[in-house]
């Protein structure tokens, strides 16, 4: 496992969203690239800098396939933990 200690959130998020788009765009497969997404509060910075990133062009996700993790079995629609 790599870590990698940022200063604080935002840079983290910066980070990480970088990471992100650049796996995303060196992807030169057919198939689609998979990208997990955590939910919860913790991931919403990187995930504003990827819609950022997208709006200006920097980052597509036409050739992406995303899937949710974390979400509880059997939680109502309307509970504050759903995501």
């Amino acid at each position: 496992m790599r870590v990698v200690i940022q200063d604080n959130y935002d840079k983290m998020c910066k980070w990480a969203a970088n990471y992100i788009a650049a796996k995303i765009n060196a992807h030169k497969e057919a198939r689609p690239f998979v990208l997990g997404l955590p939910t919860g509060s913790s991931p919403i910075g990187v995930y504003k800098e990827l819609v950022r990133k997208n709006k200006a062009g920097e980052v597509s996700f036409a050739n992406v396939v995303t899937f949710n993790m974390d979400e509880y079995l059997g939680l109502p629609h309307e509970h504050d933990q759903s995501y």
